[in-house]
């Protein structure tokens, strides 16, 4: 399967290089120009194949991880680096070994705005919010199924960003844990927050994203004093104003729009799951659904039949389960779940829902999906 991984780039690729870290943005600058920096970093490890010695104290931190992965020529490489010449420098490096070694791999080099290590106050403020921007856009343009975070070089500062992001998202991060040389795999884990407390105030923070800030008097005005506190991770407050850091950013495109959604199974979805297609070889309802809940284009593919009142049937494949489910808010609420050759072709017509909400007392409660299976 074709993997997109997205990686932050430090400066570890200059390990061969002989250069004290703090000279090595004057090394880069001291070149003719950026390519011939790149080539020169490039030829110090050009030479040394991805074997267990070199990954672990010759290649770059990067490198390590995305071998230990187990990227092949058909994956996709997002490298991030920092908006300095020594950091762009080794990630156009790096883009240089993976090209050399995986012939026609797909690798892009993105410099995020304010990320370095000189203004903490801009790493916080520009760096950080720049480059969860940067990886939502990702998410978005592939199959979040698809695509693994790897924060194992660069900052160490971003790495507890990239590990909420992974868990808002449902999106697997690996990483090398400083020397070691086994690849660590942090699973998308369910995470959920206190979504009516943040939705209660989305006209303010839709007016914050809009117009970029607020001014303080606004703000303090508009939220209660004591919910200021549960807040105060969310914005960055200074004398210029009220604007988003970057946490407020990746919940504000949660609560925004979600990308992933929760399966919910009714009673019936429950007993229909467990008394009949567990019968079924090589048929796994809750992966199915867990696939579709987290993929648009997964949903939309599996989409056989709209039934033109908020229902749907999804159909996996060539088989015979099929789903009958709706979309409220974040939930995926599976209503049934029958098979086609009990029921026959016609089965739409055979099992209806005129009125979901009128119906809903039926077929309750709706069980969260993991306290299910």
């Amino acid at each position: 399967m074709v993997k997109t991984i997205i990686c932050s780039v430090g400066t570890s690729a200059a390990k061969k290089l002989g250069v004290k870290p703090n000279e090595l943005l004057n090394w880069v600058n001291e070149k003719n120009s950026m390519e011939d920096a790149v080539e020169c970093l490039f030829s110090t490890f050009r030479n040394l194949v991805s074997e267990d010695q070199n990954l672990k104290s010759s290649l770059s931190a990067e490198i390590h991880s995305l071998v230990r992965i187990g990227i092949t020529n058909e994956d996709q490489i997002v490298l991030l680096s920092s908006n300095t010449n020594d950091g762009y420098c080794c990630a156009l490096a790096v883009k240089k070994y993976l090209e050399y070694y995986w012939k026609g791999i797909g690798v892009l080099v993105k410099k995020i705005p304010g990320l370095q290590v000189y203004d903490a106050e801009t790493f916080r403020k520009t760096g950080v919010v720049e480059f969860v921007k940067f990886i939502l856009k990702q998410v978005e343009s592939y199959d979040a199924s698809n695509i693994i975070l790897n924060p194992t070089g660069g900052y160490k500062a971003l790495v507890p960003y990239t590990v909420l992001l992974g868990m808002l998202k449902g999106i697997k991060c690996d990483y090398i844990f400083e020397q070691s040389t086994t690849l660590l795999e942090l699973p998308p884990l369910p995470l959920e927050f206190k979504r009516g407390q943040f939705e209660a105030y989305k006209p303010l923070f839709e007016e914050i994203d809009r117009e970029s800030s607020i001014s303080l008097e606004k703000w303090q005005n508009s939220v209660d004093y004591l919910e200021r506190k549960w807040f105060d991770p969310l914005v960055e407050i200074s004398s210029e104003g009220v604007t988003l850091s970057a946490l407020g950013f990746l919940f504000w495109e949660e609560i925004r729009k979600p990308s992933a959604l929760v399966p919910f199974l009714s009673r019936n979805a429950i007993a229909d799951c467990f008394d009949n297609l567990a019968l079924l070889d090589n048929c796994d309802p809750f992966r199915f659904l867990s696939r579709v809940a987290g993929s648009k284009l997964a949903f939309s593919q599996a989409e056989h039949l709209n039934m033109g009142n908020g229902l749907r049937w999804l159909k996996p494949g060539n088989t015979t389960d099929r789903y009958l489910v709706s979309i409220e808010d974040w939930r995926l609420l599976v209503w049934r779940a029958i098979r086609e050759d009990q029921e026959g072709s016609k089965y739409s017509n055979k099992i209806k829902i005129d009125d979901p909400e009128a119906d809903r007392r039926s077929y309750s409660p709706f069980i969260r999906m993991e306290f299910v299976n």
